[in-house]
């Protein structure tokens, strides 16, 4: 037996001929326990070479535990949206709950603002330069080590930054997914990507769109 999540939002029409293509492909992973124990099992991005200051969150997370012999299905397609929230100081550990969200576009409506008046708001996404990235200007009014300002795919947060007064946040979205096993993880969850154990990238080649990974007795994930 197992469960199945999707992050699939409601049908929109896309801004772009390709990212009409791209939001109409709908990826999904199985993930199945056959290790010796029960885990949280989460999902991930990671940028190439990512900066210190750039936090991969939770993405994907199953809400208890997955049992030996159990499995867990997420779902998703490749729409970007921006997302903001009252965490503090951003460090790992700390859980980032998406306090507003707009959609974006990379080819199009790929620019915002983030003012905290009349109170903390992403403005509405224009078109800007540079082509092919999403980029979010923090405004004078925003606190120092307050708030967080980030993106996300089909709906929830995947990376996030500290805000601060007049900081400007470009992303460039590559995306790259990885499968974890833990034991105290949430959506949300703000990771050390460098610490992570039980990780993989799952990698999916051209025209392929689901995927199956378990978690073997030597709590190592293997494709199938």
């Amino acid at each position: 037996m197992g469960i199945h999540i999707s992050y699939r939002g409601p049908e929109k029409k896309a801004a772009t001929p390709a990212a009409a293509a791209a939001a109409g492909t709908t990826y999904s992973l199985t993930l199945k326990n056959q290790s010796a124990q029960a885990w949280i099992f989460y999902v991930y991005q990671q940028m190439p070479a990512q900066s210190n200051d750039l936090f991969s969150l939770a993405w994907f997370a199953s809400p208890f535990m997955i049992t030996v012999g159990n499995r867990i299905t997420f779902e998703w397609d490749i729409v970007y949206n921006f997302v903001w929230g009252a965490t503090g100081t951003v460090r790992p550990g700390v859980t980032f709950n998406a306090s507003g969200e707009i959609d974006g576009d990379p080819s199009g409506a790929n620019t915002t603002t983030f003012s905290a008046t009349p109170g903390p708001n992403l403005s509405a996404a224009v078109k800007a330069p540079p082509s092919g990235s999403l980029v979010i200007n923090d405004a004078d009014d925003v606190p120092n080590n307050t708030f967080s300002v980030g993106i996300g795919m089909s709906g929830t947060g995947t990376y996030v930054v500290q805000a601060g007064p007049n900081l400007k946040h470009q992303f460039t979205p590559t995306p790259s997914y990885w499968i974890a096993a833990g034991t105290d993880v949430k959506v949300g969850t703000v990771l050390d990507i460098q610490t992570v154990t039980r990780t993989i990238e799952a990698k999916f080649p051209v025209n392929v769109f689901a995927q199956t990974w378990t978690l073997n007795e030597s709590n190592t994930w293997v494709n199938g």
